[in-house]
């Protein structure tokens, strides 16, 4: 039921950069996504909410099929990007992790310098034809990232050396640099302070009117900041999906009504 309406709801809008159909995942005798359909639009920040364990992080990594990386894992159903089956053997998926970034939890810069850090994307998919043009994928990459006023002189020093802020925004430079359609976050504010956490939700809002953003978190207060459509997840399900405000203001479900007002969780 709760399918049919998504669908129903998605005749009059714009094609969907991303369609999750039917989408089931495994880990061995642990049925952790039952039966998950979603669209997800190049204008929109998409919002996974839920206790832990719900199966959210779960779905995000279906999304870019970081998920092969499990021996155990599978995965039923149907993932599109722009039509195209990304679950097809003949997708690469270094090219797909390129096309549907991620940022995950915890900030992790490679070892190398600022620059070297946003550079690695460009040059192993060949972006740049010179020095250059790699510097100005560099420049473009740190300013959409909010990151370049503070680094811009200091290109050369270590991204481990940064503020836990200022690394998850140099990670968000380095998945934007090789101009990604989809930017997954996998609770990208979990591990850092209230300063850093309204500079990264300040980018995200920007990023939005460039890429489709789907973001896990278990801050439903983020969420309701960030966020224009919301999906709660219980215990492998998708328990409802909708506009933000009207989720957290006149949920439809009961058990969505339960999670806001802290009655599970």
């Amino acid at each position: 039921m709760l399918n049919a309406a998504i669908e129903s709801e998605n005749e009059a809008l714009s094609p969907p950069k991303m369609t999750i159909r039917d989408v089931h995942v495994h880990y061995g005798d642990i049925h952790a996504v039952k039966g998950v359909t979603l669209d997800l639009r190049p204008d929109q920040v998409t919002a996974l909410i839920g206790p832990s364990g719900c199966g959210k992080s779960t779905l995000l990594r279906c999304m870019n099929r970081m998920n092969d990386t499990i021996a155990d894992c599978r995965v039923e159903g149907q993932v599109f990007l722009d039509g195209q089956d990304i679950y097809d053997s003949q997708i690469d998926v270094v090219q797909l992790r390129a096309r549907v970034g991620m940022v995950f939890q915890k900030p992790n810069p490679f070892p190398k310098s600022i620059y070297d850090n946003v550079a690695y994307g460009p040059r192993i998919h060949g972006l740049a034809t010179d020095r250059d043009a790699l510097d100005e994928i560099v420049e473009a990459s740190l300013e959409k990232a909010g990151l370049w006023q503070e680094v811009k002189d200091r290109l050369d020093q270590v991204g481990t050396a940064l503020s836990g802020g200022q690394q998850q925004r140099l990670c968000i430079a380095r998945a934007i640099a090789v101009n990604p359609e989809v930017i997954l976050m996998d609770e990208p504010c979990s591990s850092l302070d209230p300063i850093a956490t309204a500079k990264v939700e300040a980018l995200i809002d920007e990023l939005s009117a460039r890429y489709a953003i789907v973001i896990v978190t278990h801050s439903m207060q983020q969420a309701a900041r960030v966020s224009q459509k919301t999906v709660f997840f219980h215990l492998g399900e998708m328990i409802e999906y909708g506009d933000t405000t009207q989720m957290f203001t006149a949920p439809r479900e009961d058990r969505t009504r339960d999670y806001i007002t802290g009655r599970i969780g």
